[in-house]
This record gives C-alpha cells, sequence and structure tokens, in this order.
C-alpha cells in the first residue's frame, strides 16, 4: 500500500476516534462483557428555537474526560423523538444511557444534519450550562455513577437548535506560508461569536457558531466555505492546528481574516439572511508559528 494511501487512512480513523468529524455506529447496547447494565442516567432535553432545515437527529452523549481522546469514551442514547417530518412534535424528549459507574465530565446533546457526519462542534446543549443568546457559558455539570444499581434521571438538558440553524455562508481562501510542520495532524476553520480563551477547548465549542476540521494539509491554498446563522455577528475567522498527538487541548490559533482597517486585530463579519460574503480570506505563516 502507498504511503500517500496509509496515511490517508490513519488520518480519517484518527478524526473518527476524536468524534471531530466522525462517521460512527451508534448503538443503544453497550457490550462490557460483564453482562447487561443496570445503573443508567437520564433525563430530558427541553428544545428551543427554531428547527434547522435538513435535521437528521439529535442524541445525547457521556464522556468520562472532554475533550472524548476514545471512541469508546463516548456513549450514546438512542435517537432522540421529538419530530414529525420538518416539525417539533416533542420539545422536550425522553433519553436514557446505561453507564457502568464512574464519573463523567460532560453530557451533552448533539444535533446531526442529513446526509452529514457526526460532528462533536455541534453540540446543542450540555448538562450544568446555559445560554446566553445562542452562546453557551458555564462548566458542564459531572455526573458520578456510584454503584452497579445507580440510577439518575433528573439529567435535564437545555438545547438550542437556533446554534444549528444555518441560513447563511462564509467564504473565503486560506493562503498558506512557509512550510507545513512536519507533525502536523489536522487542521480546520472556524467561525466565532467571539475570540476563545487559549488553550481552553470548551471555549472553542461554547463560541464556535461553526467548525469544519476538513482543511487539506501540506497544500499551498485551499478554498473553504462555513454555513453560519445570519442572526449571528463573527468576530473572529480562524485557521485551528492540531499537532499529531490529535489533542483537542492542544488547539492552537494560527492564522485569523483581518480587520480590513486594522489588520493586526480579528475582523468582524455579519452575513444578511440566505446570501453567502465573500473573500473572508485568512493567511497562515508557519514561520511565525
Amino acid at each position: 500500500m502507498k504511503s500517500g494511501m496509509k496515511r490517508k487512512i490513519l488520518l480519517t480513523t484518527l478524526l473518527s476516534i476524536l468524534s471531530i468529524s466522525i462517521v460512527i455506529l451508534i448503538t443503544c447496547q453497550i457490550d462490557h462483557g460483564l453482562g447487561p447494565l443496570h445503573s443508567k442516567i437520564s433525563g430530558r432535553v427541553y428544545l428551543q428555537g427554531n428547527l434547522p432545515p435538513h435535521t437528521d437527529e439529535i442524541r445525547v452523549a457521556a464522556a468520562l474526560t472532554f475533550p472524548p481522546r476514545n471512541i469508546n469514551e463516548l456513549l450514546f442514547s438512542d435517537m432522540l423523538q421529538f419530530k414529525s417530518g420538518s416539525k417539533i412534535t416533542n420539545p422536550s424528549p425522553e433519553w436514557e444511557i446505561y453507564l457502568p459507574e464512574g464519573t463523567y465530565g460532560v453530557v451533552a446533546a448533539i444535533w446531526k444534519e442529513d446526509n452529514q457526519s457526526w460532528n462533536i462542534s455541534d453540540v446543542v446543549g450540555v448538562f450544568g450550562v446555559t445560554f446566553i443568546g445562542n452562546v453557551l457559558t458555564g462548566l458542564p455539570q459531572p455526573v458520578t455513577i456510584r454503584n452497579e444499581h445507580d440510577v439518575l434521571d433528573t439529567i435535564n438538558i437545555a438545547a438550542n437548535l437556533n446554534r444549528v440553524n444555518r441560513d447563511a455562508k462564509i467564504e473565503g481562501k486560506i493562503t498558506f506560508l512557509g512550510k507545513w510542520p512536519e507533525n502536523t495532524g489536522i487542521t480546520g476553520v472556524g467561525a466565532f461569536f467571539d475570540i476563545p480563551e487559549k488553550n481552553d477547548p470548551f471555549d472553542y465549542f461554547y463560541k464556535n457558531a461553526a467548525l469544519d476540521y476538513g482543511v487539506t494539509t501540506f497544500i499551498k491554498e485551499y478554498d473553504y466555505m462555513l454555513r453560519v446563522n445570519s442572526s449571528d455577528t463573527l468576530k473572529y475567522i480562524a485557521v485551528l492546528w492540531i499537532d499529531t498527538s490529535f489533542d483537542l487541548n492542544q488547539i492552537h490559533d494560527i492564522g485569523f481574516f483581518p480587520d480590513p482597517e486594522n489588520p493586526d486585530n480579528p475582523g468582524m463579519v455579519v452575513v444578511p439572511a440566505g446570501s453567502s460574503v465573500n473573500d473572508i480570506n485568512i493567511t497562515v505563516d508557519f514561520s511565525k508559528m
């Protein structure tokens, strides 16, 4: 097998493990090799906002740590029964996940679009976290399963579908100057409501309007497109880089769309409903990393 093909297969596998752009088979039964589980968490997801077009499904996921480093850390509920066709018929669907003993650092509701892979950035609600507008705020509330018979049935999650109700788009070109680092793992581009705090992976997910970790690596130029919500003011559009550890805690911003009048500062973008804003171009200079 050629080295290029091996690298492509490895990258695809690691992306799946990270659940950044993941294609996974979700099952409601978890085989731990020790017989059926009796301990579980459950509750309701309280849906706010408008149902995005092309909505496929929503599920609740629990992870021991965030961000997850292994697909086995993501344990999913069944698909929530909240819609019929294009209408929300149940704004507070129930869910449950059977879990072994342990403390789970995050329990979140994740939205999925028709004919698209699961994307962990499409989080629409987190247990213990509230909203200011479309922005998540606060820290997740951990959930502890104390023994094999523990049942926690009030793990309720507020979910805002407007976070993923994207009726507009931004487009541009990313230009890469200099030599790509040999330890490049994945590269992405994101649009944010505000500048995320450095070394805070939660902030990158809370403040994002759209994230795409599919930027092709080891090239000179890349044309990107992000679908966004026209009601959002985008204060930061940036290129993100992670090394071959594929650790989301090690996200680096390596370039951003500049303010045309003050290129040292990020530019602000507002997109009219149903339209596209072009030429949101970003230059990455690897010599400055």
